[in-house]
């Protein structure tokens, strides 16, 4: 398995603030939503030929290679990823990283922009105080 640099998640918060502070929330956004077309491009790709278990594969690989606590299961026709303790979020913490405000945003936004892209519908809620969130992800005519 691939090694993961966890450090990189308290670069990617401080570039976030950057974002917001120099471009706004919609120049975050737009930079969020650019990434589905550059770096989520094979995610979108498989999604679109695989369906959810193109999803559901690439959540385990990168919860496994995280090593997260988490669940993933589907719910009739919706794949749940139930993130009991967020990496990202909790590597910050123990690093003392500023979390940025907005840090769990950037999932929903970054998962509504990979489904649309593949005909699918994301919701994500989730608790940046406590470091966890819900993600569902289904089939937009469903």
């Amino acid at each position: 398995m691939a090694n993961v640099h966890k450090d990189f998640h308290g670069a990617l918060s401080y570039a976030f603030e950057f974002l917001e502070a120099h471009y706004g929330d919609d120049g975050l956004r737009d930079f969020l939503d650019q990434l589905a077309d550059t770096v989520y491009k094979p995610v979108v790709l498989d999604l679109k030929a695989r369906g959810l278990p193109a999803l559901e594969d690439h959540w385990r690989r990168i919860m496994d290679l995280e090593s997260a606590e988490y669940a993933l299961r589907m719910d009739g026709d919706t794949l749940v990823l139930d993130l009991h303790a967020c990496p990202a979020v909790h590597h910050m913490r123990a690093h003392d990283y500023r979390v940025s405000d907005h840090f769990c945003e950037h999932t929903r936004i970054v998962n509504d922009a990979i489904c649309r892209r593949a005909g699918y519908l994301a919701t994500v809620e989730y608790d940046q105080d406590k470091g966890r969130c819900v993600q569902r992800f289904r089939k937009a005519d469903a």
